[in-house]
């Protein structure tokens, strides 16, 4: 039997200090690669091109590239042009130099082309995860790209295994693409720091609070939640307030949404949070919602149940893979401020379906620990390179 394959090189579309899910995914999975004896190695775009190219952060080797892709204008077309055969060699240089023995490709942007170029030219197998990119990136690249849906098609049609954060996103994917995946394609759900959420120090405010949390970006429908305070305000008998942290480009118009309706002094917004204040919010929290328009998965939904907070979410994306209506949350449609409200409602005045939610959902949260979805990549890995898929082109660097 060979050996599971230790060094991987994770190309990711973003990394430290950019903060999202995406970096937060390959962060916790390049800490347990490590822990289970791994060597991983994050390939991921140098953008400010201020970032240092080689770093070290957390124990995890970095390597940063200007991921140049053959976009249409003549300024892209022509740095492309220049620079693609240095920034590859570059690339594959990165790979041989650690030992890498797998690519894996977390979430298809720029990282996507020079991935796929590497493990063919050296010879690697190819896993491709996909993580809500066609629908969920806020400046809507894959409608405006003329390069990265070939390139989705591309890797999804030549990697030696496909992933995906849920079954949704997965079928997305192959409807956008056309690519049947078949046995290549499965679902690896994102996961948990189980951890570090149940050990964090609530936070303490004077008011007993509702959390949202994520990028201020009109997917999230956080312009849903404000127009549904109102009624959880006129429903609830002891004053409560609603904290909606993150940032993004929509923030300043729900700031003004919040004051244009009388609530400024109900709905709190801290701004982008560092982890530490993320996970002392979760576990101070009264309840947890989240309004998305459209989720390939909602780790947060995830996060505020390893606290055992009872979740409220929309019926969308992923989102049913990790709340079970009823059981773990409740679900609501998209869209539709005043089933948020009652729902809201519910588990604020009604302490029995809230303690059964979040001891449910904290249960539940056990099977997303990070350690088992590091397992479950390993096991992908060791079979992908017992069973090559014949996708594979070896040609000298």
């Amino acid at each position: 039997m060979t050996d599971t394959p230790r060094a991987v090189a994770l190309f990711a579309s973003a990394f430290h200090p950019h903060v999202g899910g995406v970096e937060e995914l390959v962060r916790q999975l390049a800490h347990q690669q490590q822990e289970q004896g791994g060597t991983p190695l994050v390939v991921t775009m140098r953008w400010p091109k201020d970032l240092a190219a080689v770093e070290t952060f957390e124990g995890i080797p970095v390597r940063r590239h200007v991921f140049r892709l053959p976009e249409r204008k003549p300024r892209f077309l022509a740095a492309y042009a220049v620079e693609q055969r240095r920034i590859q060699r570059a690339v594959n240089r990165d790979l041989v130099e650690h030992g890498a023995e797998v690519v894996h490709v977390q979430c298809v942007s720029g990282n996507g082309w020079y991935a796929y170029r590497a493990a063919r030219e050296l010879g690697l197998p190819l896993v491709v995860t996909l993580q809500g990119e066609l629908t969920m990136d806020a400046g809507r690249v894959y409608e405006t790209s003329t390069v990265l849906p070939k390139l989705l098609r591309r890797l999804l049609l030549e990697a030696d295994a496909v992933t995906a954060c849920s079954r949704h996103t997965l079928e997305e994917a192959e409807a956008f693409t056309g690519v049947e995946l078949g046995r290549r394609g499965s679902v690896i759900p994102n996961g948990v720091n189980l951890a570090e959420i149940r050990d964090a120090v609530p936070a303490v405010r004077e008011r007993p609070y509702v959390l949202a949390i994520g990028r201020h970006v009109r997917q999230k429908g956080f312009d849903v939640l404000i127009d549904a305070w109102p009624d959880v305000l006129a429903a609830v008998p002891d004053l409560v307030d609603l904290v909606i942290a993150g940032d993004g480009p929509e923030h300043g118009g729900l700031l003004a949404q919040a004051w244009s309706v009388g609530l400024g002094d109900s709905i709190v917004f801290p701004g982008r949070c560092d982890r530490a204040t993320a996970v002392s919010l979760f576990a101070g929290c009264s309840a947890f919602v989240l309004p998305s328009r459209h989720e390939p998965f909602g780790i947060v939904n995830l996060e505020a149940m390893a606290a055992g907070k009872p979740v409220v979410a929309t019926d969308v994306g992923g989102v049913p893979d990790v709340v079970d209506s009823g059981v773990t949350g409740l679900l609501v449609p998209p869209e539709d401020p005043g089933a948020v409200a009652a729902a809201v409602t519910q588990v604020l005045t009604k302490p029995d379906l809230a303690d059964a939610l979040g001891a449910a959902g904290k249960a539940r949260s056990d099977a997303f620990s990070w350690s088992k979805v590091a397992d479950r990549y390993a096991t992908l890995y060791e079979h992908i390179t017992e069973h090559p898929s014949g996708r594979r082109e070896t040609r000298k660097p």
